[in-house]
């Protein structure tokens, strides 16, 4: 599994909270930050801006979007920060990639941070943290990795599809939300496959390397289950503290994406059961595996005991044995061992034994 390990949280030991770190790995993507402004009328959309360029270009009467492409832009976002007053602490846990999903109010803002989750081509769960920012006119969005996962919410805006340009930022923002949510069920549906197609294995070919398939698949588990339920309390929280920055129009479509957070956080509950399920079925079918080998030796050993009781007979130190001085008695024996051992194979197989 594939998590964006922390490679300076020791350095976040000892300094003051509201320290601005970035936790993450430092990538080759070049930093960036893009500003899309419009209303219902106009959309205009700037790439590759510097800071200085944003706040010139900030219009209080049009939704400005706000967005880093990357995380390792600190002097950026501490100036961002300063500049919308927003609190150092939700700047902190930004940039903080191992924070788990919540969200939180300030006089002027709702933040909230949450996990973009999804299944490579080799069915490693990566992690990508992000978090947005609602002013009363602006929403800021912060992406630990370039990816086109929220390029078709940006074509809306430009092509003017769906009531986007007709709404506020709240309404951004909550459609960024929606965006990731939505890209959970693609995760759920990868989950469900690789589930299916271990317990096909473990049904067709049982496998001793089966177990660590299902641990690999119990970890990805657990660890989606640790987010979502992270994300879940945090929208139920966003959705009971009613911010004055979130229209009241709007909070229907934010207790729609509870509805989904619900319904993604219950699928993955079943995983666990089913995951629980692998593993009993794997020791299942190890220790029939175990059972065929004892039952293989017993019936081995079986036959061999009289076999043994008449090897042992003759082969005492007597002086008198009849059969011994017989020109046929060698012969004999060996009959009637064969004998012995094809009755043990008769009546062992009559029995149903094996």
């Amino acid at each position: 599994m594939r998590r964006k390990k922390s490679k300076t949280v020791t350095h976040k030991i000892g300094q003051i909270p509201g320290s601005l770190t970035y936790t993450g790995i430092k990538r080759e993507d070049s930093p960036a930050i893009r500003l899309i402004q419009y209303d219902e009328d106009k959309v205009s959309i700037n790439q590759e801006l510097s800071y200085e360029d944003i706040v010139k270009q900030i219009q209080p009467d049009k939704v400005n979007w706000i967005h880093f492409f990357t995380l390792d832009q600190i002097d950026a976002i501490e100036k961002i920060g300063l500049h919308f007053d927003i609190h150092s602490l939700m700047l902190e846990d930004t940039l903080n990639v191992d924070h788990l999903p919540k969200v939180e109010f300030s006089e002027h803002h709702v933040f909230l941070t949450l996990k973009i989750l999804s299944l490579d081509q080799d069915n490693q769960l990566e992690q990508e943290h992000a978090s947005f920012i609602l002013g009363d006119h602006y929403l800021i969005s912060f992406k630990e990795l370039r990816s086109e996962l929220l390029k078709p919410l940006r074509e809306r805006i430009e092509n003017n599809i769906g009531k986007v340009r007709k709404k506020r930022a709240d309404y951004l923002f909550y459609l960024l939300i929606d965006t990731i949510v939505d890209n959970y069920f693609l995760l759920i549906e990868k989950l469900r496959s690789a589930l299916e197609e271990i317990e096909d294995k473990l049904i067709d070919t049982p496998s001793l390397n089966s177990i660590n398939e299902i641990h690999h698949i119990k970890r990805q588990i657990l660890t989606v289950r640790k987010d979502i339920f992270a994300l879940r309390e945090a929208i139920i929280n966003l959705v009971n503290e009613e911010p004055e920055q979130i229209f009241e129009s709007n909070y229907k479509y934010l207790r729609d994406i509870q509805d989904h957070v619900n319904f993604v956080f219950e699928s993955i509950e079943t995983f666990r059961e089913d995951q629980k399920s692998l593993t009993e079925l794997n020791n299942s079918n190890l220790n029939n595996s175990m059972n065929q080998v004892m039952k293989t030796l017993t019936i081995v050993a079986t036959i061999f005991i009289p076999l043994t009781f008449i090897a042992g007979l003759y082969g005492m130190n007597f002086k008198y044995m009849p059969e011994l001085s017989w020109r046929w008695g060698y012969f004999g024996v060996l009959g009637v061992m064969l004998t012995v051992v094809l009755g043990m194979i008769w009546y062992i197989k009559r029995k149903r034994w094996f």
